[in-house]
C-alpha cells in the first residue's frame, strides 16, 4: 500500500517546486485560544475537495468527493473588550449525496427516518454562527463568553477539519461521534477563563444531533452541558480534557449520554524555513455511555450502560519537499452496524473496529501562491475486524480516495 502511494505521488512530483509553506496557518484563522487579537479585520478560509471516493466489498460503494468549507471571521476591539464573530458554512447538502459519502463503519445521525450506517453524513449549510466576546484582566489572562445559534461547545479536541494533524485527510475519523461530533451544535453558550497556560470552560447546548434537513436552523432547549479544561504546555504542544452529558442526543434511541474526551496535539516546524522538516500529530480518546432514565420509578433512577470507547492517532508530516505523508489509526467499539450474526442475538452488540490510513499529499506549485494553496492526494484506509463481520463486510474491506483539495485563505 505504502509502495503504490509512493509511486503514485512520485509521478506528481514533477508538477511542484512549491517550498513547503504550512497550510497550518490557515487553521490558525479558527484557532484554539481566546486572546485578544494583536491585529483586526477579516480573515477568511475557504477549502474545497474534488475527487473519487471507493469503499470495497458488498457493504461498501462509491461516490464522487467533495467535501468543503467555508470560513469568515472578524477581530475587532471596542475600548477593553475584543469581539470575534463567527461564520462557517458548507455547501456539502448540495457537492455529497444526500445519503452522505459512503464510508465503511461509519455511524452517526439520520437519514429518512433510518440511522446512517457505512456512510458519513453531509455537514448542515450553517456549521457556525458565533460571537465571541473577550476581556483581557491582566498580561496573558482573558474572560470570554462564546455564543450563538449553531457553533461548538466546550468539549472535545477541534473537530477534524480544523486540526493540524488532519490538514490532508479531509475525511471524518470513525470515532468522530465519540470524539468531536459536537461541533455543529445547534444553540451553543460557553464562558471561559485563561490564565496562562491554563484554560477553563463551560458550555450550555442543544446536544441533539442535526436533522436530515441540512439547510434549515434548528431550535432547541440548551439542556447539555460540558466543561473542559486546556493546558498549553509550551509552543506547538497543548492538551485538553472534556466531560460532557448529552440530552437525548440520538434521534432514533432514547436516553441520555455522558461524553467524556482526552487530546495530545504536538505540531513543530510553523516558524522555521521552507525546506525543514514539519509535523503535526494528534492522540484523542472518546467515549460515550448512554444512561437512560427510568421514569416509573419514584427517584427516576438512571441506569447507566456500557462505555464505549475510541482512540485515535494521527499525523501529517513533511521534509519540506511540499510532499506530506499522513497517516491515521482508530480502534473503537462500534454497535448498529446491523449484521446478520447479530439479529437473533438480544441487546446491542459491540465490535471491535481498527482501521490504518496511509497516504500523500503533493503541493502543485503551478496552481498556487501565497493565499491559494492546491494539491492532490491519494490514501486508502485498511480495516481489521473480527470473523462476524468478515461474513457482511468481506475479508478485505479496504477504503481509497483520489482528490484535489483547495486551500484558500486571506
Amino acid at each position: 500500500m505504502i509502495r503504490c502511494i509512493k509511486l503514485t505521488l512520485a509521478s506528481l512530483f514533477a508538477l511542484n517546486s512549491l517550498p513547503a509553506v504550512a497550510q497550518m496557518e490557515m487553521h490558525a484563522h479558527h484557532g484554539p485560544s481566546h486572546e485578544t487579537p494583536e491585529s483586526q479585520g477579516f480573515t477568511f478560509h475557504i477549502r474545497q475537495v474534488a475527487g473519487f471516493n471507493r469503499q470495497s466489498g458488498p457493504r461498501g460503494g462509491q461516490s464522487a468527493a467533495g467535501e468543503n468549507f467555508q470560513m469568515m471571521i472578524y477581530r475587532g476591539t471596542f475600548g477593553p473588550v475584543a469581539v470575534e464573530p463567527h461564520l462557517m458554512t458548507s455547501l456539502e447538502p448540495w457537492t455529497l449525496p444526500a445519503k452522505g459519502s459512503p464510508q465503511l463503519f461509519q455511524a452517526g445521525e439520520t437519514y429518512d427516518g433510518k440511522a446512517l450506517v457505512d456512510h458519513q453524513h453531509p455537514h448542515d449549510l450553517w456549521m457556525e454562527i458565533t460571537e465571541k466576546l473577550i476581556f483581557e484582566f491582566a498580561p496573558k489572562s482573558t474572560v470570554y463568553v462564546v455564543g450563538g445559534p449553531v457553533g461548538s461547545p466546550a468539549l472535545g479536541p477541534d473537530a477534524f477539519m480544523h486540526r493540524d494533524s488532519a490538514q490532508h485527510l479531509p475525511w471524518a475519523p470513525l470515532g468522530h461521534h465519540y470524539q468531536d461530533s459536537t461541533h455543529v451544535s445547534m444553540g451553543v453558550l460557553t464562558s471561559g477563563i485563561k490564565f496562562d497556560i491554563v484554560e477553563v470552560a463551560l458550555s450550555q447546548f442543544n446536544g441533539r444531533e442535526p436533522d436530515d434537513k441540512r439547510t434549515d436552523l434548528e431550535k432547541g432547549k440548551l439542556d447539555s452541558w460540558s466543561s473542559q479544561i486546556k493546558l498549553y504546555l509550551w509552543d506547538g504542544l497543548y492538551g485538553q480534557a472534556s466531560t460532557a452529558i448529552l440530552k437525548e442526543p440520538e434521534r432514533l434511541e432514547s436516553g441520555n449520554q455522558r461524553r467524556t474526551t482526552l487530546s495530545i496535539h504536538w505540531k513543530t516546524g510553523d516558524k522555521s524555513s521552507s525546506g525543514s522538516f514539519k509535523h503535526a500529530t494528534s492522540f484523542v480518546y472518546g467515549s460515550n455511555q448512554k444512561i437512560v432514565t427510568n421514569p416509573d420509578s419514584a427517584d427516576e433512577t438512571s441506569n447507566e450502560t456500557k462505555v464505549r470507547k475510541s482512540w485515535l492517532a494521527e499525523t501529517d508530516l513533511t521534509w519540506g519537499d511540499g510532499l506530506w505523508w499522513t497517516g491515521r489509526f482508530e480502534s473503537l467499539d462500534r454497535h448498529g452496524l446491523g449484521l446478520r450474526d447479530d439479529e437473533a442475538k438480544a441487546g446491542e452488540i459491540d465490535h471491535t473496529v481498527r482501521a490504518l490510513t496511509l497516504g500523500g499529499f503533493v503541493d502543485i506549485a503551478a496552481l498556487s501562491n501565497s493565499s491559494v494553496k492546491t494539491g492532490l492526494g491519494l490514501d486508502v484506509t485498511a480495516h481489521m475486524i473480527d470473523a462476524a463481520t468478515r461474513k457482511d463486510y468481506g475479508s478485505n474491506p479496504y477504503g481509497t480516495h483520489a482528490f484535489v483539495m483547495i486551500n484558500a485563505g486571506w
